[in-house]
């Protein structure tokens, strides 16, 4: 195996998910623990966005023709549920602004509008080696409810 094989965005990525699988597991260790808190205070899930070569963030889609109960949204920001070799399975995170509107990431001015993550069933499968940079956000974002001062 070549140096060429390590992918920063995939070592980032499986980090993320052994640090979700030991709060999920109720066995936070390690110097990683501060991240998501012994406490579990900050929850199961670190939100992340991620970067293709041409620095642009990976647009998702859920809900697509709405089958499913509820609006079709689009997202930058995924929770890793599993990663085999250099390809993971991603969960989408549906953003919400303060006034519990969706936020529609084909307007690059709504990012900072982020107020509120949600988890939802919808997947993406993505090769990690495809990606330049990761940005992880805080665990705090997942069902926040107000504004911390």
């Amino acid at each position: 195996m070549s140096q060429k094989t390590s992918s920063c965005v995939r070592e980032a990525v499986e980090q993320i998910e052994d640090l979700q699988n030991a709060v999920e597991e109720d066995c936070p260790a390690g110097c990683h623990s501060k991240l998501l808190s012994v406490s579990h205070s900050l929850g199961d899930t670190v939100p992340f966005a991620i970067f293709t070569s041409k620095s642009k963030p990976l647009v998702a889609f859920g809900n697509v023709g709405e089958l499913d109960n509820g609006p079709c949204f689009n997202t930058v920001f995924f929770r890793v549920e599993k990663v085999h070799g250099s390809c993971a399975t991603l969960s989408l995170l549906i953003a919400f602004d303060e006034h519990k509107h969706i936020l529609d990431f084909t307007d690059k001015d709504t990012i900072c509008e982020v107020f509120r993550l949600e988890k939802t069933h919808y997947c993406i499968e993505v090769d990690l080696d495809c990606f330049c940079a990761i940005n992880c956000l805080n665990p705090r974002l997942i069902n926040r409810t107000h504004h911390h001062s």
